[in-house]
């Protein structure tokens, strides 16, 4: 995937509405401080994305318009990374934990056109998810929740891991295997401070949107499962 221009468009709180114009959409899931901020920077080339200032005070589902050329051979298209508030912590106890929920189940009813307001051709539509897992911490039970849902509707998704920059090399590596192993499927290490793996995550969420967009699922390629 080649991006040609990002700009940030609006914050979405619970019970608030996506942009009929949208276009599809690639949904950044992950724990609270696990950096889907700064990897949407990575991918972008812009630092755009602003994490909250402690971890889990995020409220808000942010839009990020973004022009992008999706595969060889394809024409530039209009797309939303969304950039969901991090569960596994949420400060201010059960209320906030009860508005994460409503403003997640919010996003994906409208995203995937399950609502009445939210079936019109030009509404957004989920064309896949990127989720988001610390590199250090293999086999956590909210992860493994997390990426369980996403299979369990059938959500085509790229695995990425994050902070790979503070293990070492073989550090790395029997992450990376642990990861994989916890999951049982394909999972990109990325680096957003170096770029380490940047370029793949690209590659892996252009193959999400050349699937989408073609309506056949998403293959080829390491790292997606549909």
């Amino acid at each position: 995937m080649k991006i040609l221009d990002a700009d940030f468009v609006t914050s979405v709180p619970a019970g608030g509405r996506l942009p009929p114009d949208a276009g599809p959409v690639i949904a950044m899931v992950g724990r609270s401080n696990v950096g889907k901020s700064s990897l949407i920077n990575a991918l972008i080339r812009r630092g755009l994305a602003r994490a909250g200032a402690k971890p889990g005070t995020t409220r808000l589902v942010n839009l990020y318009a973004v022009r992008a050329v999706p595969a060889a051979g394809r024409r530039a298209m209009r797309l939303t990374l969304a950039d969901l508030p991090g569960y596994g912590f949420a400060r201010g106890g059960t209320q906030a934990r009860r508005e994460f929920e409503v403003i997640v189940q919010d996003f994906f009813e409208q995203a995937t056109g399950r609502t009445a307001a939210s079936r019109r051709r030009s509404d957004p539509r989920l064309a896949g998810v990127v989720l988001l897992l610390d590199g250090r911490h293999a086999g956590l039970d909210s992860d493994v929740a997390a990426h369980a849902w996403l299979a369990e509707h059938g959500y085509p998704s790229v695995v990425v891991t994050t902070k790979n920059d503070r293990l070492s090399r073989s550090g790395q590596a029997r992450a990376l295997r642990a990861h994989e192993a916890a999951l049982g499927r394909p999972v990109l290490a990325v680096s957003s401070r170096t770029g380490a793996g940047v370029p793949a995550v690209r590659t892996a969420v252009g193959s999400l949107l050349d699937a989408a967009t073609a309506q056949v699922p998403a293959a080829g390629l390491p790292g997606t499962e549909s």
